[in-house]
């Protein structure tokens, strides 16, 4: 893998200070620059040429959405690690609508943050625990989807890649089913769940669950009226 060029958005000295050194020494990070704001940030883009960004999202604000808007939707796109002083499922969640590939809380110790950077530089996707461990969460950003969705009309239909048990899978994944329900609900071991969601992801080329899940409504493989996590019944003998 090419050395990383990091882009760091954030204006706190105290925790930088002492971990920028470190990152600098690292041969698997070619150039690490830091710049206070998101619009230093904006300004700099094409000089830096980042492969992967940390960005503040403690306070976010119409810079960070045009910063976050530039990275992802770049070709190709700069995968972020959003960073915040808390990860409650308000910051979670949107970290993972302005499409961050990770999200961590500002008291992360610089290993963890340098082994987050690299993961995401290799192309992981480690928000994916985050919504795994938050059914409740993810169930509410697919609702919010859905309702932008129906305002705007549904786009085109696409015809499904997925086996019948993968969309089986994906539905639970819709209902907030986190995976050791589904793996319950279905009879199958957790293991083969998370193989499951590999592929989905795969065949989607979804970057997360709830971005599957949004692919899967917006074709109309999966349809879901109902928000709120139930149990998954299991199928009659």
């Amino acid at each position: 893998m090419a050395a990383t060029r990091l882009l760091i958005v954030d204006s706190d000295d105290r925790y930088w200070r002492p971990v920028e050194p470190d990152l600098a020494a690292d041969p698997r990070f070619g150039q690490v620059y830091r710049v206070a704001t998101c619009e230093q940030a904006i300004l700099c883009l094409h000089a830096v040429r980042p492969t992967v960004a940390v960005v503040d999202m403690t306070v976010p604000g119409p810079a960070t959405a045009d910063l976050m808007q530039r990275l992802t939707g770049s070709s190709p796109a700069v995968p972020v690690v959003a960073i915040s002083a808390a990860l409650d499922d308000g910051r979670v969640g949107y970290a993972v609508g302005a499409g961050a590939s990770a999200c961590l809380p500002r008291t992360a110790q610089a290993r963890q943050m340098t082994a987050t950077i690299i993961e995401v530089a290799g192309g992981g996707m480690p928000i994916q625990r985050d919504l795994s461990e938050r059914p409740e969460l993810l169930s509410r950003l697919i609702s919010d989807f859905q309702r932008r969705l129906r305002g705007n009309g549904r786009g085109s239909v696409e015809q499904c890649p997925l086996t019948v048990r993968e969309l089986t899978i994906l539905d639970l994944v819709a209902g907030g089913q986190a995976n050791k329900e589904i793996a319950s609900a279905l009879e199958i071991s957790e293991r083969t769940v998370k193989n499951h969601m590999t592929n989905i992801l795969a065949k989607l080329m979804a970057r997360d669950r709830a971005h599957a899940v949004r692919i899967g409504i917006q074709n109309a493989w999966i349809c879901r009226d109902q928000w709120t996590p139930e149990p998954a019944q299991k199928a009659a003998a």
